[in-house]
């Protein structure tokens, strides 16, 4: 996870000072550049459009229509996301780079039968023109797609490239534009929505074949074998609950809004909350910041603790530096939650600030925003603390802190309608209440990291292969590494003593190990 910081960090370090903020910007765009890309993309196209003859209540369904197909893509490609990191990191570890195409490959062709189905189902009972539905369609799997081919390339470190095909698309949507805008003027015709989506999902499209073409660049070669994702699964099954409800997590706010009695009913066919969906954009980008500072100093600072007490055990330490380690790691962790509060609330109250200027301009809006943008430091906050349980394989507890947030979102949404308060104070509500169970839940695996260090967070206590090293047969026919015969047998090896010393270990309750601790201060 801290791959690419460590790759800014050394960037940084060979820049100097009057290149750091050239540093920080690539690590912006990193972390939100083909989303920035995307909304420029939108507000272009729409001045172009208004420009010719688009009306007010065409342009807002296409508004509408990319919020949607953005949303399912994002549902479809978050879900698959942490299952298919997991893979593709497993793969490297094993220093197997040869398999992260053929485990790319049978996630990316199910996500993308998923979005053709559901999008195909979406559109189905809309009462919209058969072209612009198909165009819809096309847009969510394009999406969905491009989701999971900047997964790849982050796994091959191919940054700039996934820039350079964003930048190309925006590009080329601009000269569509232009021509077809030519084309418009000299034949005396209007835009319309159908055409403004076309041009938007061709601009995407181009995107998506440029990235394309970097994977087969990246993997000469290879012969994409379609991955059996059952093994996959049946290590990780956690990993497609965490990935469902961390996508749920973005987004279930939005939609109860959009089910409440002040909703709009757009085009016939999709219902929007303006005020509050602006409210939530804004926001979004208000954690752009955090999330740069997060990828270049803040993760990669606890990586360098995290690692130092793990190899301290691989290497077979004595107890006192390995106790040492487990302190300085608790306290990092606790030190880069601070870190991540103190950013994020800053960048809060400067958001907070402006907003008060333009409250003339967008005052329903800025009713929301105003307790959206607070929302936003404990949501930061609480992304921290998730992504630190997946550092410490804690699977399960990582599930339940996202399901449980997508709760707290709901819950805070119905108490906010409930007691008719501000739906951006709903919104505040929930994310105080996901942080502090989560941040509860971290608690408890810091206090027992050297017992974790031994014994399966995830409950399970038997150790096995990840599938990234145990190709099937057909895989092996092709030419994929597995293990060599020795690190196998000892890997078989640890896993019959593992059996045969704890087959009924079980975690003690933490009232007994609190008491004990009492009975020997006695």
């Amino acid at each position: 996870m801290a791959g690419i910081g460590f790759t800014l960090r050394k960037a940084i370090g060979d820049a100097g000072r009057s290149g750091k903020w050239k540093v920080y910007g690539a690590a912006a765009f990193v972390a939100a550049g083909p989303w920035l890309l995307t909304l420029i993309a939108l507000f272009l196209l729409l001045s172009w459009s208004k420009a010719f003859g688009l009306q007010n209540d065409q342009r807002d369904l296409f508004f509408a229509t990319i919020t949607y197909s953005m949303i399912t893509s994002n549902l479809i490609s978050t879900t698959a996301q942490f299952f298919l990191t997991r893979y593709l990191a497993d793969a490297l570890y094993v220093e197997a780079p040869e398999r992260l195409l053929s485990g790319f490959t049978g996630v990316y062709l199910y996500t993308g039968l998923a979005a053709l189905l559901i999008g195909t189902g979406i559109q189905w009972f809309l009462p919209l023109p058969l072209a612009y539905k198909i165009w819809t369609v096309l847009l969510t799997v394009i999406l969905t797609q491009l989701g999971l081919i900047m997964i790849l390339l982050s796994a091959a470190k191919a940054y700039w490239d996934i820039a350079r095909g964003f930048l190309f698309g925006l590009a080329s949507l601009g000269v569509m534009a232009l021509v077809y805008g030519v084309y418009m003027k000299l034949n005396g015709l209007e835009a319309n929505e159908t055409v403004v989506l076309a041009v938007f999902t061709l601009g995407q499209g181009v995107a998506f074949f440029w990235l394309g073409s970097v994977v087969v660049r990246d993997f000469p070669g290879q012969t994409p074998a379609v991955y059996e994702v059952k093994p996959q699964y049946k290590r990780y099954p956690e990993l497609i609950g965490i990935g469902f409800f961390y996508a749920m997590t973005l987004w279930i706010d939005n939609g109860m809004y959009w089910l409440s009695e002040n909703s709009l009913i757009v085009g016939g066919s999709y219902l929007l909350s303006p005020g509050y969906d602006l409210a939530k954009f804004w926001t979004f980008l208000a954690l752009i910041p955090a999330f740069t500072l997060f990828s270049v100093n803040i993760e990669t600072e606890f990586y360098k603790v995290f690692r130092r007490f793990y190899d301290a055990i691989e290497s077979g330490d004595t107890l006192a530096p390995v106790r040492m380690f487990e302190e300085d790691l608790r306290l990092e962790t606790k030190a880069s939650l601070l870190r991540m509060m103190k950013i994020q609330a800053f960048v809060a109250l400067l958001a907070w600030v402006f907003a008060q200027q333009v409250r003339h301009i967008y005052p329903d809006v800025i009713e929301i925003f105003q307790w959206t943008i607070i929302g936003s430091v404990p949501h930061m906050v609480w992304i921290t603390a998730f992504l630190l349980l997946l550092y410490f394989d804690a699977r399960r507890q990582a599930m339940w802190a996202a399901g449980i947030a997508m709760l707290s979102l709901m819950v805070g949404g119905e108490i906010a309608t409930e007691f008719n308060w501000s739906p951006g104070a709903g919104y505040l509500l929930g994310s105080v209440l996901m942080l502090l169970i989560t941040l509860w839940m971290l608690n408890r695996q810091l206090e027992r990291l050297l017992f974790y260090a031994f014994y399966d967070p995830n409950g399970v206590r038997k150790r096995w292969l990840p599938p990234a090293a145990t190709a099937n047969k057909r895989q092996q026919r092709l030419g994929y590494p597995v293990l060599d015969a020795e690190e196998e047998e000892r890997f078989k090896q640890r896993e019959e003593e593992e059996n045969r010393w704890y087959p009924d270990m079980s975690l003690p309750p933490r009232s007994k190990k609190h008491s004990r601790k009492r009975e020997k201060e006695d």
